[in-house]
C-alpha cells in the first residue's frame, strides 16, 4: 500500500511543478533563456505525468459477475459490455 501512496504524491508533484511552470510561463517575465529552461522542465514533468496515467491505465481492473461470482478481468474500453440501451455496465 505504500507503493500506491508514494507513486500518488510523486503524480502530484509532478503535476504541481507542470502548473508552476505554465504559471511562470504566463506570467511573461522571464527572460527567454529561462523561459526556455522552465518550459522543457514542465513539457518533462508532463511526459512523466502521461507514462504514470498510462501505467496506471494498464493496471485498471474491472469486477465481473461470471456464475453468480465475482472475477476481475481486465479494463478493455473496446470490449466494455454495455446493456441493451448501449450503456455501460
Amino acid at each position: 500500500m505504500a507503493k500506491k501512496k508514494e507513486e500518488f504524491e510523486r503524480f502530484e508533484q509532478l503535476v504541481a511543478h507542470v502548473e508552476a511552470a505554465l504559471s511562470d510561463l504566463e506570467g511573461g517575465t522571464l527572460p527567454l533563456e529561462d523561459a526556455l529552461k522552465r518550459y522543457e522542465e514542465g513539457v518533462s514533468a508532463l511526459r512523466k505525468c502521461m507514462t504514470i496515467l498510462k501505467q496506471a491505465e494498464a493496471r485498471v481492473q474491472i469486477l465481473a459477475e461470471q456464475n453468480g461470482e465475482l472475477v476481475e478481468k481486465p479494463f478493455d474500453e473496446t470490449k466494455a459490455e454495455t446493456d441493451e440501451k448501449g450503456k455501460l455496465f
